[in-house]
C-alpha cells in the first residue's frame, strides 16, 4: 500500500481527511495473499505423506492512519468510528491499485497515539478470502438467432484458482425449452436443462450451487443434469445450445 489514498465502504478517505502513513519511510507492506496450511496423513509403511487437502485463510493486514496535521476532534473521531467499524464485510481499496478488491471488517480495537491532539491510530482488517478481488466483468450474449449451437469465448481472469465457478442468467427466446453449455475447453462437460416452460429466464449461481427461476411455478433445479459450470483458467469455449440472452456476471479471485 504505496499510496496514502484509499476508498473504503465507497468513501474515499480524501473526502475523510484520513490518510495512510508509514512510519518507516520507504517501506510499505502490501497485502499478497493469505495463509494456508497443509492436511496431510502419515503412513508407517511409506517414507512420504499423504496430502489430504489445504486449510485456506484469509487475508488480514495492517493499517496506520492519520488526520496528517489536523486534530482528532470529537466530532472527527466520532465520524471516523461511524465510517470504518462495521459488522459486515466493505469494499477496501488503495488508490495504487484499484483493480484490487478486498472485502473486509475491522478486526481489533486501537488507542488514538496523540500529542497535542494529533498522531495516527493502526487498524487489523480481516478479509473474506485467502485473496483478493478484481473488479466485476460482466459478458453479455444475444443467441436469439441460435438455431443449431454457437461458441462464445468466456475467461477466467483467477490466477489462483484452477477451476471458477460462475454467476450466470439466460433468458430463453422464441418458445425454446432446452438451454445447454458445452465447455470444449474443460473436457466438453455439458451443463444443461430440459423442459423450461418458453421464456423462463434462469439464474445460476455454480458455486453456491443455487438455480432461480422468474417463474414462480417453476422448479428449474428438476430440469437440471447437476453438472456445475466450471471455468477453466484463461479463455474457455463454450458451445451453447439453445435461442436465449445470456449473461455472466464475474468477480474472480486473484494475487497480484
Amino acid at each position: 500500500m504505496e499510496s496514502p489514498y484509499f476508498i473504503f465502504d465507497g468513501i474515499k478517505s480524501s473526502d475523510m481527511g484520513l490518510y495512510i502513513i508509514e512510519l518507516e519511510p520507504g517501506r510499505s507492506l502490501t497485502p499478497y495473499w493469505g495463509s494456508q496450511s497443509v492436511i496431510e496423513r502419515n503412513s508407517r509403511r511409506k517414507i512420504t505423506t499423504n496430502l489430504i487437502g489445504i486449510n485456506r485463510y484469509p487475508i488480514e493486514f495492517n493499517v496506520k492512519f492519520s488526520l496528517l496535521k489536523n486534530q482528532w476532534t470529537t466530532q472527527k473521531r466520532n465520524e471516523i468510528a461511524r465510517w470504518l467499524l462495521h459488522d459486515t464485510y466493505k469494499e477496501f481499496q488503495t488508490c495504487d491499485d484499484l483493480g484490487k478488491y478486498f472485502y473486509a471488517i475491522c478486526n481489533s480495537s486501537s488507542d488514538l497515539n496523540l500529542i497535542h491532539n494529533r498522531g495516527y491510530f493502526e487498524l487489523t482488517f480481516r478479509t473474506n478470502s485467502q485473496f483478493a478481488w478484481s473488479p466485476i466483468y460482466i459478458s453479455e450474449f444475444d443467441l436469439s438467432d441460435n438455431v443449431s449451437t454457437k461458441i462464445i469465448e468466456v475467461e477466467n481472469k483467477s490466477n489462483v484458482v484452477k477451476y471458477f465457478y460462475p454467476k450466470l442468467q439466460f433468458s430463453l427466446k422464441n418458445n425454446t425449452t432446452n438451454f445447454s453449455i458445452r465447455n470444449l475447453s474443460n473436457g466438453g462437460k455439458v451443463f444443461s436443462f430440459e423442459n423450461l416452460n418458453p421464456n423462463e429466464t434462469v439464474g445460476v449461481d455454480n458455486e453456491e450451487k443455487i438455480v432461480l427461476s422468474d417463474n414462480p411455478m417453476s422448479n428449474p433445479f428438476s430440469k437440471f443434469n447437476r453438472n456445475w459450470l466450471a471455468l477453466v483458467q484463461g479463455v474457455n469455449y463454450l458451445e451453447i445450445t439453445g435461442q436465449c440472452d445470456l449473461k455472466f456476471k464475474q468477480r474472480f479471485p486473484i494475487a497480484q
